[in-house]
């Protein structure tokens, strides 16, 4: 009987030994990096986005600059006359001074933020110090530092990539960046206001060509309107060759401001949040990777303390290179093209910060 058992028991041991090890070669067999099935399942899209992403990013830096230069043509052909017509010949000058201010800020930071590299790590030859291994690269990463699934590369302190500059936002383009929002948002805005009487004026021009029609189709009923309509039409609004040019005048007015004011609620809105998120001391990816660490800490009843936030005004002074207002000035008032005050590889912390809150954002914002 003891036999019996025990052969029993060794058959179910060998069982349970041989499922395990089916067990195993299942997992090593389907193993992947992601941490979740639908994330599996999702990364074709993933790779088609990158794809799209970045061949389409010259594209988009085209589609970009032809938009601004229809602006600048439009406002030079439609606003400009009208400011000096309706103005005194000081605030003219001021007023169109400001613009090509802002014409000329937008243009040096767009730029630049296209043209500057964002920094990569180097070759740790020398003793730097490192906080993670990327899973891509296959490679040691410092502090802040990201891999880019669309460059193929690690980034310096990456925020994110931007299709519209073809290029990541990181450490030494992100001053770039964030000015080009800042003043274009001004830039519209700026249009925006300027534009709004010739808007308003242009838009109550189609009403009225829509009011006239209408009125000829109801008064010569719409077999004959549709014989007359076009010289009566024209007749009535004198639409010749002069008023033809009125016609484009009012049509680019209209594309004028509407692409404005569409930008400026865009872009505003995007601007806010990069201003949120440099207040903070945070970059897009560490903004997502700290509110985990929070919520973690939070459970424990412990507080969680950014390393790399060293108060509102001293985060944008790090950022920008700014000390004073005569380098405010020349640093961010007028274009500039000096380096970032740190290398993007080591950082200086917090003096306020834990080490051991520190050691906890430090290891899981460089993941």
């Amino acid at each position: 009987m003891r036999e019996i058992h025990f052969t029993c028991c060794s058959c179910l041991y060998s069982i349970k030994q041989y499922l395990q090890y089916l067990r195993l070669c299942h997992k090593s067999l389907t193993f992947n990096s992601f941490s979740s099935v639908t994330e599996s399942l999702f990364e074709p899209v993933f790779c088609f986005v990158d794809f799209a992403v970045r061949w389409f990013g010259v594209a988009f830096v085209t589609v970009v600059i032809c938009l601004v230069t229809s602006v600048v043509v439009i406002f030079y052909m439609n606003v400009i006359p009208f400011v000096f017509e309706i103005h005194s010949p000081i605030y003219a000058y001021v007023h169109v001074a400001y613009g090509h201010y802002l014409l000329a800020m937008i243009l040096f930071n767009y730029y630049k933020a296209v043209t500057t590299d964002p920094g990569v790590p180097p070759n740790y030859s020398t003793n730097i110090p490192v906080t993670s291994i990327c899973k891509r690269c296959i490679a040691p990463k410092p502090a802040r530092t990201h891999h880019c699934s669309v460059c193929k590369k690690c980034r310096l302190k990456m925020d994110h990539h931007c299709p519209w500059l073809n290029n990541c936002v990181g450490h030494f383009n992100h001053r770039y960046f964030i000015c080009f929002c800042i003043f274009m948002l001004l830039g519209t805005t700026y249009v925006s206001i300027s534009s709004w009487a010739l808007f308003r004026d242009c838009f109550r021009f189609f009403e009225k060509l829509f009011d006239i029609k209408k009125s000829i189709y109801s008064f010569f009923g719409s077999d004959v309107a549709e014989g007359i309509h076009g010289v009566k039409l024209r007749h009535a609004l004198n639409i010749n060759i002069c008023a033809k040019k009125d016609r484009f005048f009012n049509s680019s007015t209209v594309f004028l401001w509407i692409l404005c004011s569409a930008v400026t609620v865009a872009l505003g809105c995007l601007t806010v949040w990069h201003i949120l998120l440099i207040t903070w001391g945070e970059t897009s990816i560490e903004k997502l990777i700290n509110d985990r660490e929070r919520f973690r800490l939070k459970k424990l009843r412990l507080k969680f303390l950014n390393p790399y936030n060293f108060g509102y005004m001293g985060n944008w002074k790090k950022l920008l290179g700014f000390t004073d207002f005569r380098s405010f000035v020349l640093h961010v008032l007028l274009p500039s093209t000096h380096a970032p005050n740190e290398d993007g590889i080591v950082w200086t912390m917090a003096s306020s910060v834990d080490p051991v809150h520190f050691e906890t954002n430090n290891l899981s914002s460089c993941v």
